[in-house]
This record gives structure tokens, sequence and C-alpha cells, in this order.
């Protein structure tokens, strides 16, 4: 009931989500060596009572502690197979504290720390495994949603998204997700995405909420939140840091900026925003200035977003107004060197004419290799199922199409 009552509540009324984790932990003696995610285990009533002060504060959904339960983040500490008992033991104790309140309980998925190819040596097939056994442990354990957050590449985020799916399908569970990103001082993520694309793309192919998180303080998210406000056909989510961290008598501090949160919340929810709360350095007397702003406030979400935009990594393109093309014939003599050929074009889009004959493993090598590099939105002139099954998959965005075939993640083009 809880999972199906989130996904509606969102629509009708502003949800206020918790705050700061881990400065929580830090202030409750973690040391830098240990293990944040295991004090599930090993000191519950500490994750137990700052679930509780969340929600004597005013939350209405707590995120649970593993934002780095992930086998990945968990080797550094020698616990890589303990993810699904971490996990499981966080979700458990989240919801006993929840049931007290009426709260909803977010599985928290963290980035893995590792650089997405080609970038670094994390592919995209690793990802997704790495998140499937850490979502599927926190579906399974009754998580009401799914929050992927923190997510500076919209790679290794929509790697997340897929285990996601994956793993609800498995259990045949019907949970909402949440997609969260962090942005860089120059509104973009690490590899230059902006929150349009990001908004547009992740709503598109069936987020629950899009949004944004860390990223600064309020000031500065709002203006990611307003960017993303008219692309986004769900409702969206930011957490803000306590502003900007500094460093003093050798430890990070977070200036104090309540203010700013109960200030700007009606701008926030003017803009979209039905998940509300605070991320680093933010503590329950920051969630109680924003419950005491919008806690309870009726709104109804009404998407302001069109379908008639294609994105890449990098940009958006509307393809209801003219735009230019650069045509990229794809065939099996496809080398890791033709992807040169992609830098620097300055048509708006890039029509891919993939050979009839292809082999499934060069479009994937194209998909995977070329798209850091060409910056522009894709059409593809897909001819098999096959085809747009792997696009679907290894396209980062929303793409065009030119076939009668057009996957899940496509839009049809008049070209």
């Amino acid at each position: 009931m809880g999972v199906i009552l989130f996904k509606s509540e969102v629509y009708k009324r502003v949800l206020i989500f918790d705050g700061a984790m881990g400065t929580q932990l830090i202030q409750n003696g973690l040391k830098e060596d240990e293990c944040p995610d295991l004090w599930s285990v090993t000191k519950p009533e500490v994750i137990a009572k700052i679930h509780r002060d969340y929600f004597e504060a005013g939350s209405d959904c707590v995120e649970t502690n593993t934002f780095g339960a992930n086998r990945e983040k968990l080797k550094k500490y020698e616990l890589e197979h303990e993810a699904d008992k971490i996990n499981k033991a966080a979700v458990l104790l989240a919801k006993d504290v929840a049931k007290d309140f009426g709260g909803y309980v977010g599985l928290s998925v963290g980035p893995t720390g590792r650089l997405m190819s080609p970038s670094g040596d994390l592919d995209f097939d690793e990802a997704e495994e790495i998140f499937y056994e850490q979502i599927l442990a926190g579906i399974e354990a009754g998580a009401d949603f799914v929050s992927i957050e923190t997510m500076s590449d919209i790679k290794e985020a929509k790697a997340a998204f897929f285990a996601y799916k994956r793993a609800k399908e498995k259990i045949q569970k019907d949970i909402s997700c949440l997609v969260s990103l962090t942005f860089e001082e120059n509104k973009r993520l690490l590899m230059g995405t902006p929150p349009e694309a990001a908004a547009y793309f992740f709503s598109f192919i069936g987020a629950d909420l899009v949004g944004a998180n860390c990223s600064g303080g309020a000031k500065q998210l709002l203006d990611v939140i307003k960017s993303m406000e008219k692309f986004s056909f769900v409702p969206l989510s930011t957490k803000p840091n306590a502003g900007l961290p500094k460093m003093v008598d050798g430890r990070i501090v977070y200036e104090d900026c309540i203010f700013d949160f109960e200030a700007l919340a009606e701008d926030f929810i003017k803009s979209g925003v039905r998940l509300y709360g605070g991320c680093c350095g933010t503590n329950p007397k920051y969630i109680e200035a924003i419950a005491k702003a919008v806690k309870g406030k009726e709104v109804l979400f009404e998407s302001k977003a069109e379908k008639k935009f294609i994105t890449s990594i990098y940009s958006i393109l509307d393809v209801s107004s003219k735009f230019s093309i650069y045509k990229f014939k794809l065939t099996n003599d496809f080398s890791q060197e033709d992807t040169f050929e992609l830098v620097g074009v300055e048509e708006d889009a890039i029509l891919v004419d993939i050979d009839e004959n292809i082999e499934p493993e060069v479009l994937k090598s194209f998909l995977l290799e070329s798209q850091d590099f060409s910056k522009k939105p894709y059409i593809f002139n897909i001819k098999t199922k096959d085809q747009a099954d792997l696009i679907d998959r290894y396209y980062f965005g929303v793409y065009g199409t030119v076939s009668n075939l057009c996957g899940s993640n496509g839009i049809k083009v008049g070209i």
C-alpha cells in the first residue's frame, strides 16, 4: 500500500524528504576508516535515532543508510560480499521507524566511485550488475521507492535505472524510482550533461521523479530545478547541501543557510518540486524549516514537457523546428578511429545510417565509443527490433528515428 500511495501522493501534495545521513554519522562518532553503511548492522540504534529525528522534524520520507552499500564501494572495507545483508538490514531498520509516523522509506543508491568508460574502466553492463544486487536486496526488504542519487554521469545513472527496472520486474512489484543528479558549478553534470537534457531523458524513459541533490546550496539548486521544470514529465525532487563546505581547523564545516531553504521553498514548489529535503551538512533543523514552509501543501503536479526533443550526453534539440543533419554511415568496418569523424560536427544532429547487415557487437561498440566524442543527438534508421533494443540500452539520451521500428527510448522525426 505504501508503495502505491507514495507514487500518487507526489502528484497531489508536497512531501518532505530527510536531511543528511553522512554528517549525522560523523557527529555520532563515525571514524574516517569506518564503513558508514555497516552501522545499520553494528549500531542500529544510532541509525534508528537519525531516522526518528527526521520524522519528528517533519519528514514524510527518509532514505536508508545505504548510499555506499554497493559491492564496489564496500570493497574498501572488505565487505563486498555483505551487500545483500547490509541493504536489507538498513531497509528493515528504516521501515520499523517509519511505521510509527506513517512515513515512506527510499532505498539510497549512490554511485560506485568508478568512472564510466571510455573515461574510466567501468562499463555499462558491469555497472548495472553492481546496482542490481543492491537494488534487488532493497526491494525484497520492502523499500517504498528506490532513490538513485548524487549521480554525476548520465551513463552511470542509466545503469542504475536499468538495474531498478530489472529488479522490480524480477520481484513483480510496482515500486517507484527517483533519479537525482549532482551538478557542477557550471550547472552541468561532470561529463557535461545539462539539467534539461537529464530531466527530459529520465522522465521520458520512466523514472517516477527526477531531480537534483548536493550541488551547492538552495540558491544554486533552484537554478538547476528551474532548468528541469519545462522538460520533465514527472514531479521533481531536490535536496540541496547546507551551502558550500569550508575547511575550518582541519575539518569540513557547512555554512548555516536554513533561511534559504525556507525562503526558497515556494520557488521550488512553483518549479515543480514535490519532494523537498536536504543533503550534505543539513540536519533536523533544516527539515523543520522546510516543513514549516510547505508541509502538507496540496498542489497538483502538471507537466509542461512536450515529446518534441532528442538529446545527447551534452545537448537537447527541438525536432519540431528546422534543424541540420550530418550523415554517418555505420558498417561492419567501423573502428574506434571512425569516432573522430564525429568530433566537432557543426550540424544539429547526426543521422546514423545503419547498414542492413550490421553485427550487433559493432552497433554496441559504436554506441559505447562514439557518444562521448560526438556531442550532438543521434537519429537512427533502425532496421530490426534487435537494433532498437541495443540502441535503447546503450544510447544515453532520447534519440530520433526515421523508421517504423521506434524503440522505447526513441521519438520519430520528420525527415
